[in-house]
């Protein structure tokens, strides 16, 4: 080390001249061949009243000796034989977070389009209870139904670290055609609305409200602790299986190992261990390993798992669809899109639950509505209600929803989180009702309410 020291001293007395034509040449070397999709404006400093649960670490001093130099090098830099310069490489600069509290500029696209590939994923409850068996019970009915309500949604990966998830469901917690956008070069995602209306910044640690409650809050994030699962495949890929442990619950992912887009891969993977409460800077995610496979499982019970049902080679996709943000949205600095009313189908829809209603119904609840029911949601957490193990409203805390289009006829009905931190048990309701969650007990109303 001392060797070290005195060999710095000496370069700074008499190399100035030399290290200012290396800093010239490093400067035109590094300045050129960038394919990459521009920065935009994502490298603004955070607002200071807001720490981030990612924070900027100083460089490291160098600890290394360079040797003495090769002939016909520069003090400090080897050279090969012919007596050109080797310059060594720098590595990736570390990502930097969206700034979430004032608009971005619009980032124009790169190449026309971009190679990768796209998975076909959705959402999977537990726990959800089987429809009401019942001579009017239409399983046709119920099936058509739970297609409409899958929660399914697209997930496309292209190079140059980027990655887009498209909401393509009537049941999410987010309305259908809402993305939420990333790039590996930045902490954080980009909610983007129906049509590329208006966008959000989603900072690091605010994506488990996001989906869960409909609110962008930002938790702290641990460092977790991983520990290997074994091997194996999925969709005919090598998969490495993983649990990620926090104080929120457990992660259980399996990566699937790809070649197209391998900058782009782990973002996916980001987004899911921030999830489950821990630091996206993990070396869990590592590039060229994509999930295909994950399970959340939560400290105080519930869960919710999400798998990739096809994965799709692509040549075409359009560098626009990637940029952050895209020229003509919004800037929102609150709320986010909402499907209208939170009922999830229609009368019709609803009605093919049945073939018919029930031969010899109960005297109707005092305060039953005249057709349908009425859910009332007197807790603070944003709840689905399942009919018959199908999801037919959103109802917010402290909130109710009037579907109608049910029979007169029995069914179950289940209160529950979208990420299952909640999950209560099912009830056999007659319809029409009104049934409550939470609160004081509400005189006539069903049993949905305990």
């Amino acid at each position: 080390m001392s060797q070290t020291r005195a060999k710095a001293r000496a370069v700074s007395a008499g190399g100035g001249a030399a290290f200012r034509f290396v800093a010239a040449f490093t400067a035109i070397v590094t300045g050129c061949g960038d394919t990459s999709l521009p920065m935009g404006d994502g490298g603004v400093e955070q607002d200071a009243s807001i720490p981030s649960p990612i924070a900027t670490e100083p460089p490291e001093p160098l600890g290394t000796d360079a040797g003495p130099p090769s002939d016909g090098g520069i003090i400090g830099l080897p050279a090969d034989s012919s007596g050109r310069l080797i310059i060594p490489d720098a590595g990736a600069a570390p990502p930097e977070p969206l700034r979430a509290d004032s608009a971005l500029a619009p980032e124009p696209p790169g190449p026309k389009e971009l190679a990768g590939f796209s998975l076909d994923a959705m959402f999977r409850w537990r726990d959800v209870p089987p429809a009401t068996k019942l001579a009017e019970t239409s399983n046709d009915g119920l099936k058509e139904a739970n297609r409409l309500t899958s929660l399914a949604l697209r997930v496309h990966m292209a190079d140059g670290g980027r990655m887009r998830i498209e909401f393509a469901s009537r049941a999410l917690p987010l309305p259908s055609g809402t993305e939420l956008r990333a790039r590996a070069d930045r902490w954080g995602h980009l909610l983007l609305w129906p049509n590329s209306t208006d966008y959000r910044v989603v900072p690091v640690g605010a994506l488990r409200t996001l989906l869960g409650e409909r609110r962008v809050d930002v938790t702290p994030l641990s460092p977790g602790q991983i520990k290997a699962a074994g091997d194996g495949k999925r969709l005919q890929l090598s998969v490495r299986k993983i649990e990620v442990t926090a104080p929120l619950g457990t992660l259980r992912i399996e990566l699937g190992k790809v070649t197209d887009a391998p900058d782009a891969a782990p973002l996916l993977c980001r987004s899911f261990v921030e999830m489950v409460g821990v630091d996206p800077k993990t070396p869990a995610c590592q590039s060229g390993e994509v999930p295909l496979f994950a399970s959340w499982s939560w400290v105080d019970g519930g869960g919710i798992a999400w798998e990739a049902t096809a994965i799709t080679k692509r040549t075409d996709m359009l560098s626009g669809d990637f940029v952050i943000p895209p020229a003509g949205a919004r800037y929102a600095a609150s709320g986010l899109p909402i499907a209208p009313g939170g009922i999830l189908l229609s009368k019709e829809e609803l009605a093919a639950f049945r073939t018919g209603p029930l031969p010899s119904p109960s005297p109707p609840q005092p305060l039953a509505p005249g057709e349908g029911f009425i859910a009332v949601n007197q807790t603070d957490t944003l709840l689905y209600v399942l009919i018959d193990g199908v999801p037919v409203a959103l109802v917010p805390a402290q909130s109710d929803r009037y579907v109608i289009g049910t029979t007169r006829s029995r069914y179950s009905v289940q209160w529950r989180t979208f990420l299952g931190e909640k999950i209560l048990p099912a009830s056999i309701v007659e319809m029409p009702a009104r049934f409550v969650l939470g609160g004081p007990p509400d005189a006539g109303a069903s049993d949905a309410s305990k």
